[in-house]
């Protein structure tokens, strides 16, 4: 009998065990207890997991939302806090601290109307509950309603005379009143009322900096490093303080005590490395970086920070060693991506930059870095438009970055907008006044204003602490030779190729200013110049010009093949011998330095329409029509392609009239006087059988050039079209009585015999 007693006994625990666990209100409230359990412990992780099952169970247990929404705050996971707050409020209108807690989520966000809101209902429910009334005095402040929020601060304190918290806003308003030793003196009331709150020391302490009493700021800030020294806030205050007060040595040891404190931080190393950065302690920084690493391997972030430094000091073997790494372990890195647009950059391949900056803009839209280097990219590829628009919105996003307003001044430069570069180059040169570039890009736009005279004060300026630099005295040149201070001019370009011998750009100045227009005495003076810079491609290029004027081709040969060996992938003597070639009659020769050329400057549109040019000639048409149309890839809105492509369409067996009409039509829309298109565009009509539009073109194109013999068999050809056999005879006579000989001379002369004939 024991034994069945003890048997029955055994079941009957095991069912009332099964009836308990399978009562959902026993269970959740079994985990809501168990995560209090866990809070009180402070093992929040174990707590987390409590309570979202509390909450599976009943998706409305406020009380569950309320603590896991306190946990989430606590982590700094502020969107999860947010909602379980937010739920929690609306759950449980009785939880004021949820309502006012969510109100400051309004505040923090903007969103005044709706923390309003929340504010005053909390306080129609409790009128003297402090945390929505130290919101309701924040809220008056941001709104600049001083004396709604004396009035709140007032109400409180006169409740409660020794509130740290509303002689700390009491404080606030008096600064914002410009009332300074009241502000100061409710400050200290503060902290002696409150003397363990953080805030009351630290809002003194940014008193006294706003004021510039940096001395009495430091002995605050020290003395608060001492009350809380696991905060990281004071140290990370002084450091900045003293970075100011350029003691580095004593900055560097508060951000050091940063990571001590809170060593597993990533951005309080990524501080110390930026701090390192702005010394210029290059090997430090890599050398603190990779103590970073080893000490958080799993943080990608900070081996991106070396990545991306490496890269920046060259080093790009190291660099794309540590990239790849952080892409294995995550493709989708921010900062590791980055670095691979940068790469792109460097390599040239520019699109796939800007592919992957496109994705980075959008996936990181505050990060300014993105936008930089995309209008980086759009530069490179001549896309102005887009790299003023990537230029703009990196400005937008980190307005006091000097890098970010220096290359829009030098994008606004570029588009001959003087006015918005001088702008942004004063604007970048202010944020650093070390920025040589935003300095000489602010002397180039005064140049480009015609302030020739403000050019010259400036670029007198920056002379001492740079005075061999070429830069500055080519602009001071070409500022003389805007106000025609001939003299000058030449004094300061003949010191710049004294000290830059290799500086083609001095030289053609100075030939011009000194030769009057004497080509023999500009040729004697550029080659003095090649036996003191034998180096200097861009010498010999000047000098194959002078040939070409003086029609001394070969020599002019010589001259761009030695510019050409210098200047390997500059596309300039491509250019230059391929016209000699033309003139030389040397169809073959051209063809293939326009093809070498094409190959080192691929986006030339004029390159291709050369080579169509030269390739038409040769009878090559087939080709001729591909280089027309990739010169139209390039510029879309090209004349002189749209046109010579339209015209060799007509003369297919079969032409595509419709697309040679709309290559015709973007030609005299660019050029609408240009004769030659006009022809173009009347032989279109004319194959399109519209008579009448076709004469109207050829008319005009007379108008410039009447005694052209093939826009007159044309016109004769349309007028016939038209039916004015008379006109058109008499117009197909004056085309063959016209001196000089024309493509379809012989054709006209048949075609007037059989118009003869009775």
């Amino acid at each position: 009998m024991k034994n069945t007693l003890i048997s029955l006994l055994a079941i009957a625990s095991i069912l009332f065990s099964i009836t308990a666990c399978s009562n959902p209100e026993k269970k959740k409230e079994n985990y809501y207890q168990k995560a209090l359990t866990y809070i009180d412990h402070n093992e929040n992780k174990a707590a987390i997991i409590e309570l979202q099952n509390a909450i599976k169970i009943d998706g409305k247990f406020a009380n569950a939302r309320y603590h896991l929404g306190l946990i989430y705050l606590k982590q700094g996971n502020l969107q999860g806090a947010f909602q379980e707050l937010q739920r929690t409020a609306s759950l449980d209108p009785s939880n004021l601290d949820a309502s006012t807690k969510v109100a400051e989520f309004y505040i923090m966000s903007k969103k005044t109307d709706e923390s309003r809101k929340l504010i005053e209902d909390v306080l129609a429910k409790q009128p003297d509950y402090a945390d929505a009334l130290v919101l309701l005095a924040n809220l008056e402040l941001m709104n600049s309603n001083l004396q709604k929020a004396q009035e709140v601060a007032d109400t409180a304190l006169s409740k409660n005379p020794t509130s740290d918290r509303f002689l700390n806003i009491k404080g606030r308003v008096d600064f914002a009143q410009k009332n300074y030793s009241e502000a100061e003196a409710n400050f200290l009331k503060a902290i002696t009322a409150g003397p363990d709150n953080y805030a009351n020391y630290n809002t003194l302490a940014l008193f006294y900096e706003q004021q510039k009493r940096f001395d009495e700021a430091e002995k605050l800030l020290s003395e608060m490093t001492k009350r809380f020294p696991k905060n990281p806030q004071p140290f990370l205050t002084l450091a900045g303080l003293y970075q100011n007060k350029q003691q580095f040595d004593l900055a560097e040891k508060n951000l050091k005590k940063i990571i001590e404190i809170a060593p597993d931080n990533v951005s309080f190393r990524l501080l110390l490395a930026e701090f390192y950065k702005k010394q210029g302690k290059t090997d430090v920084v890599i050398s603190a970086l990779n103590q970073d690493i080893k000490d958080l391997p799993d943080a990608l972030d900070l081996r991106s920070e070396l990545a991306n430094f490496l890269f920046d000091q060259g080093q790009f073997d190291e660099a794309k060693a540590q990239m790849d790494t952080i892409l294995k372990k995550n493709e989708k890195h921010g900062g590791a991506n980055l670095l691979q647009a940068k790469f792109d950059i460097k390599d040239k391949k520019f699109q796939d930059s800007i592919d992957i900056l496109d994705s980075q803009v959008k996936n990181y839209p505050k990060w300014p870095e993105p936008s930089f280097f995309l209008a980086l990219a759009h530069l490179n590829l001549g896309e102005t438009v887009l790299a003023q628009k990537s230029a703009e919105d990196a400005v937008q996003k980190a307005p006091n970055d000097t890098r970010f307003h220096t290359l829009l001044a030098q994008i606004y430069l570029m588009q001959g907008n003087s006015e918005s570069a001088k702008k942004e180059a004063s604007t970048g040169l202010s944020l650093n006044p070390h920025n040589f570039g935003a300095a000489m890009l602010l002397a180039e736009a005064m140049l480009q204003a015609k302030e020739y005279q403000n050019a010259i004060n400036l670029l007198e300026m920056m002379k001492p602490q740079a005075p061999s630099n070429p830069d500055i005295l080519g602009n001071l040149g070409a500022a003389y030779l805007g106000l025609k201070k001939n003299d000058l001019a030449i004094e300061t370009f003949t010191k710049l190729l004294e000290l830059s011998p290799e500086n083609p750009r001095a030289l053609a100045i100075l030939v011009s200013l000194t030769t009057n227009g004497d080509v023999k005495k500009a040729t004697d003076l550029v080659k003095k110049q090649i036996i003191k810079a034998p180096q200097s491609g861009g010498d010999y290029l000047l000098l194959g010009d002078l040939y070409i004027k003086q029609q001394m081709f070969e020599e002019a040969l010589t001259a761009l093949n030695q510019a050409k060996e210098l200047l390997p992938n500059n596309p300039e003597p491509h250019m230059q011998i391929a016209v000699v070639m033309r003139k030389l009659g040397k169809g073959d020769q051209a063809i293939s330095e326009y093809r070498e050329l094409i190959r080192l400057q691929p986006n030339s549109a004029f390159a291709h329409l050369d080579l169509g040019s030269l390739l038409e000639i040769k009878g090559n048409t087939e080709e001729a029509k591909k280089e027309y149309g990739e010169a139209l890839k390039i510029k879309p809105d090209f004349a002189a392609a749209a046109n010579n492509l339209a015209w060799l369409l007509t003369q297919d067996q079969n032409p595509d009239l419709g697309e040679a009409l709309r290559l015709a039509m973007i030609a005299k829309q660019q050029a609408p006087d240009e004769p030659h298109i006009a022809d173009t565009l009347g032989w279109v009509h004319y194959k399109r059988q519209s008579y009448s539009l076709a004469s109207s073109q050829f008319q005009q194109a007379l108008k410039a050039n009447q005694d052209d013999p093939t826009i007159n068999y044309h016109l004769a050809l349309s007028l016939y079209g038209e039916n004015e056999k008379e006109k058109a005879l008499d117009t197909l006579k004056k085309a063959l009585s016209l001196p000089g000989d024309f493509k379809e001379r012989q054709a006209a002369a048949d075609l007037l015999k059989q118009w003869e004939k009775p």
